[in-house]
């Protein structure tokens, strides 16, 4: 996890526990910080996020109409952020809850759900 500053306040509980993923992103601390509440403002919508495996992982809360919203937001100031984007409206970042198939042992974000082969 990388700071550039004060550390920010954490996630909010209820977006961390109920919102799902809008966007990863690869940045420090603050900056990502200033440009999330950037989105949640023009979106006029619950956004927050939090690190997961290095990366910070963009959650929203909400219906269709502010997801989408978001979205919108994001693409808008993709310019604005000191970092880097690197996935919009997915793949997101595996959360704990997530549904996965059956005899996962690993998720990679970018292939998804890894199953492990049996053998007879």
């Amino acid at each position: 996890m990388a700071t550039d500053g004060p550390t920010p306040a954490p996630c909010n509980d209820e977006v961390f526990n109920k919102g799902t993923g809008v966007c990863v992103v690869d940045g420090s601390s603050n900056a990502v910080e200033r440009w999330v509440r950037s989105v949640a403002k023009k979106a006029n919508s619950q956004v927050d996020w939090h690190y997961s495996g290095g990366r910070a992982n963009v959650l929203h809360l909400g219906d269709n109409a502010s997801r989408q919203r978001v979205l919108d937001a994001i693409r808008e100031l993709e310019k604005e952020l000191d970092g880097r984007i690197l996935s919009i409206d997915g793949p997101t970042l595996y959360r704990a809850g997530d549904k996965v198939s059956k005899g996962t042992i690993a998720v990679d974000p970018d292939l998804g759900s890894l199953i492990a082969n049996s053998r007879r």
